[in-house]
């Protein structure tokens, strides 16, 4: 628990260095600096942490097409690794769309709104995201687990011509329960629910912060060597102009010893104009082990 608490403090200082002081207090009008207006990888509704804490160290690769609702097209690579510190207990996390190839259509130039002069077609390098994921309470017969995480995104050094990035940074905190609930009949193994909640902010074009309230739920159904899952995300900025995302996603996982590849659909219901379909591959090592051993 201390170890847990420990590496959570270390990602603290960061997440301060990340926050800017407020130097214009005008709340009467909106930012557009929102979700609404910015390409699908700007500030996307983070992934849900319900069951997420690991115990090996997992490489994933993820490929996303991104097809927006006013014509405008999206292709990127995610790149994320995993790694268990210390502990099963927890995780440190690095993400991002490491290339990001856009097309934006007339209807999406009006819609964000961008210069009518903007380079149409065009590839940039994505926002790097960090985050420390803590196992607070282990799940048991009668209890769920609970896990906490506190992650920050970088500033994206793109500029805003082609509004794909967020040139400013931000964070979260979130806390999660999950639940197994074992079926002994059939070739359903069992099903999981998942709730999550928490705080995002990111920094605004003109120095204040947006504040949002994060919520989550996730439903999965396990079989012998594939996961079906459903959830709903989003969260709730207080600017409310394009700011409150919400989107759902099907999901389906294979498990073949390390090697798990996986299929995604992603449909934004609210403040998020783009269906995402995406493959990839995730990868686990077992490195928790080969320390103990070696210290033997």
């Amino acid at each position: 628990m201390f170890r847990s608490l420990f590496s959570l403090l270390l990602l603290l200082p960061i997440t301060v260095w990340a926050q800017s002081a407020l130097s214009h207090t005008d709340r009467t009008s909106a930012t557009h600096i929102a979700p609404a207006y910015f390409g699908p990888n700007a500030f996307p509704v983070p992934e849900m942490l319900d069951d997420a804490v690991s115990r090996e160290l997992e490489v994933k690769l993820r490929g996303d097409w991104f097809r927006g609702d006013y014509g405008d097209r999206t292709g990127s690579l995610l790149a994320s690794l995993r790694v268990p510190v210390f502990t099963s207990r927890v995780n440190l996390v690095v993400w991002m769309p490491v290339i990001e190839g856009y097309h934006l259509s007339t209807r999406w130039v009006d819609h964000a709104p961008l210069e009518p002069t903007v380079e149409r077609r065009g590839h940039t390098i994505g926002t790097m995201f960090v985050s420390t994921d803590i196992l607070l309470m282990r799940e048991t017969r009668r209890r769920p687990a609970m896990a906490i995480r506190a992650a920050m995104k970088t500033a994206a050094e793109d500029d805003w011509t082609a509004a794909r990035y967020y040139d400013c940074p931000g964070y979260f905190f979130d806390m999660a329960f999950g639940k197994d609930f074992a079926i002994k009949t059939g070739v359903l193994r069992s099903l999981r629910l998942g709730v999550s909640g928490g705080f995002l902010c990111w920094q605004t074009d003109n120095a204040r912060q947006n504040d949002a309230t994060m919520f989550a739920g996730k439903l999965t159904a396990r079989f012998r060597h594939v996961c079906l899952s459903q959830d709903v995300r989003g969260y709730f900025g207080w600017e409310r102009e394009g700011d409150c995302p919400a989107v759902a996603k099907t999901s389906i996982e294979g498990s073949f010893g390390r090697f798990k590849p996986f299929a995604e659909y992603q449909k934004g219901l609210h403040d998020y104009p783009f269906q995402q379909f995406s493959v990839g591959l995730k990868v686990g090592f077992d490195i928790l082990s080969k320390q103990r051993a070696a210290k033997k």
